[in-house]
């Protein structure tokens, strides 16, 4: 298969079932007669290659500083972000295996409006597959210095503080403030509402909306303490178990809560952008209705979304040989 070839039966595969791929993409766009195995052991073929020469160090795409978007104080702002998602799995003679979490993480500017996993212009790289924590951070931490990580002002971290996430963050990115998706934080007052009101709709809805109102203009803290104020006085021993764990909860993760600050300083707060990438780069071909994966095959076909979904170049210098080494040359 020449090389223009590999590169479009292996996107084709990693787009689309192998067999709508072989039966009808590649027919219909270029004529190629391939059959569903091959696409199959191509498009699986070029995701290993991407991720072992991530492992070897290989940055895909420019090294070059992005025009990071700036803040309120001017300070130029970089993003990263990590989130995970399940995928099926088929265990030895194509039973049903306990599924697997992926992780997808993000380096990303906001400044043109990338929505990720959308596959445009947009200044994003992603990393995709079954990585542990430790492995992830380094290659995370690798591509987003080849971006000009170093050079801003300002680093934030945004993730919905799943576990082992703010350990993740200190750990490779030590500089950077962790913030709390502030949609996740929200989910935590809608259900301890649903507790104190789980018969009265509109006093539900009033506590709720006020509550995050406070939480976004006040911050943690602020609701921690308000929470702890509420009087139960002769509520279910179900409610106040509630109410204890939701007032832990913000306890817990309160210090990524400075949403007050966050908005001042025109940051971002949701994280939006990775948890659309677990669908897009993840989800809409891994996840299709009936499928279940060989853990190999899994990890390839993720990191081969995560380069054609992560910004152009990076797609275009996997295929473009690197330019020779003068030194060696001489």
């Amino acid at each position: 298969m020449t090389p223009g070839a590999e590169q479009v039966v292996s996107l084709a595969g990693g787009m689309v079932s192998f067999r709508e791929a072989s039966q009808r993409v590649l027919l219909t766009m270029s004529g190629l007669r391939v059959s569903e195995s091959t696409v199959e052991r191509t498009a699986e073929g070029v995701g290993q290659k991407v991720a072992e020469q991530l492992a070897e160090g290989r940055a895909f795409g420019p090294s070059k500083s992005w025009a990071w978007e700036r803040d309120a104080q001017g300070r130029r702002c970089a993003y990263v972000s990590v989130d995970a998602t399940g995928v099926p799995q088929q265990g030895p003679g194509g039973q049903r295996a306990e599924g697997r979490m992926a992780y997808v993480a993000a380096v990303y500017n906001p400044r043109l409006g990338v929505q990720a996993g959308g596959g445009g212009e947009g200044e994003v790289r992603y990393l995709a597959g079954f990585y542990d924590l430790t492995t992830l951070g380094r290659r995370l931490h690798e591509q987003a210095l080849e971006v000009g990580w170093a050079e801003v002002e300002q680093q934030i971290a945004i993730s919905d503080g799943g576990s082992g996430l703010e350990e993740f963050f200190r750990t490779h990115f030590p500089k950077a403030e962790c913030i709390l998706d502030f949609w996740h934080a929200k989910e935590h007052l809608v259900e301890l509402g649903q507790a104190l009101y789980p018969h009265d709709q509109q006093q539900r809805q009033q506590w709720t909306e006020q509550a995050c109102h406070r939480l976004k203009h006040e911050g943690g803290r602020a609701v921690r303490q308000w929470l702890e104020g509420l009087e139960l006085g002769e509520a279910s021993a179900e409610l106040k178990e509630q109410h204890r764990v939701q007032v832990q909860y913000f306890r817990n993760h309160e210090h990524k809560m400075d949403y007050p600050r966050y908005v001042a300083n025109g940051w971002q707060i949701g994280s939006g952008p990775v948890e659309s990438a677990c669908k897009t780069v993840v989800g809409n071909r891994l996840k299709g209705g009936g499928m279940r994966w060989g853990e190999p095959g899994a990890h390839a076909i993720c990191h081969l979304r995560a380069l054609f979904l992560s910004e152009p170049s990076c797609w275009r210098s996997f295929w473009e040989p690197p330019p020779p080494d003068p030194y060696l040359q001489n």
